[in-house]
């Protein structure tokens, strides 16, 4: 009996790649959803409306995975999580926010994933 793994292999790097990418949109997804909570649920009061309009979220690809990053794009968004005894923090919900939703819908995906 011969065997040619060469197609195996073609076929097992294809279905890598969809996963990896239904993975990616999924995440994609879900740090644009944690950037809206976030600038919407943003305890403080706007002055220039900066602070708000830079909060960003987005999906990088590391070694052993995917992470969502969510984070301020001023330079006092730290006063603004850790000043006044944390009351204008917002990344704390968020995260919390992101646990209830999308972890989840994340682990759906990796279900019907692994199911085909």
């Amino acid at each position: 009996m011969k065997f040619d793994s060469s197609s195996m292999k073609n076929i097992l790097e294809l279905m890598n790649n969809r996963s990896e990418q239904a993975i990616r949109t999924y995440l994609d997804t879900s740090a644009t959803q944690m950037e809206d909570y976030a600038r919407k649920n943003a305890p403080w009061t706007d002055r220039s409306g900066s602070a708000r309009l830079r909060l960003k979220a987005h999906t990088e690809k590391r070694a052993n995975g995917f992470r969502i990053v969510i984070a301020h794009g001023v330079t006092y968004g730290i006063y603004l999580e850790l000043a006044h005894e944390k009351r204008f923090a917002i990344i704390p919900s968020t995260l919390n926010y992101g646990t209830t939703k999308v972890v989840p819908g994340f682990n759906k995906l990796l279900e019907r994933l692994r199911n085909g």
